[in-house]
């Protein structure tokens, strides 16, 4: 999981340092946090105690926040304390009714108002876009939702695959238009001047 966690951290930095080069603008804060010992301690038993799912232990053990608005619309996996917070204030549910009935602890959300969330059931991750959310129980449209990941690891190494080739294609982006840069400064440099004339004898 720390692998992963430093490897992203690699990617996000690297993504951040070309956007603007390909987009025109700059990029959001992107940012991957590792914790210490000491906050991955006191993370896992708040989550403990909140009755989180089992998979979200063993993450936030060694990792924190994980925020990429730019990454497609956007990714944020929220801190361990905000997936606490969202639920008591009543911004996250529990429980899922309607199109799907499980128990889910949500831990992120897309830049489109979605959530992330892992299922108690089977430790499948939800990708939760269309419901109506009333108390700790949220009401599932049938087109509401869709399975994200078979487990959380699929859906980190995901986010990782996506970020990988998002890279991938910024740098090809880069390498063309430094292509094109430098044929429009070879055309528009100094040319050889025209030879003479031949005069005819």
């Amino acid at each position: 999981m720390r692998q992963w966690g430093e490897e992203m951290a690699r990617l996000a930095d690297a993504f951040s340092a070309g956007f603007e080069a390909v987009q025109g603008y700059p990029p959001g804060e992107h940012e991957v946090r590792l914790v210490s010992a000491e906050e991955g301690e006191a993370a896992v038993a708040l989550l403990g105690h909140a009755g989180a799912a089992e998979a979200l232990l063993e993450y936030y053990a060694q990792l924190g926040p994980v925020v990429l608005p730019d990454l497609g619309n956007g990714v944020w996996i929220d801190d361990a304390s905000s997936v606490v917070s969202q639920r008591e204030a009543g911004n996250y549910p529990n429980q899922l009714t309607g199109a799907v009935d499980d128990t889910v602890t949500v831990f992120g959300t897309d830049g489109g108002g979605g959530m992330y969330a892992v299922s108690h059931t089977t430790g499948g991750v939800y990708h939760l876009t269309l419901g109506a959310l009333t108390g700790d129980s949220y009401y599932l449209d049938p087109d509401g939702y869709r399975h994200a990941a078979m487990d959380l690891k699929a859906f980190l190494e995901q986010l990782r695959t996506d970020l990988t080739e998002a890279l991938r294609a910024q740098r090809a982006a880069v390498a063309a238009g430094a292509t094109v840069i430098a044929g429009e400064r070879k055309s528009g440099g100094k040319e050889n001047p025209p030879s003479a004339p031949k005069r005819s004898r």
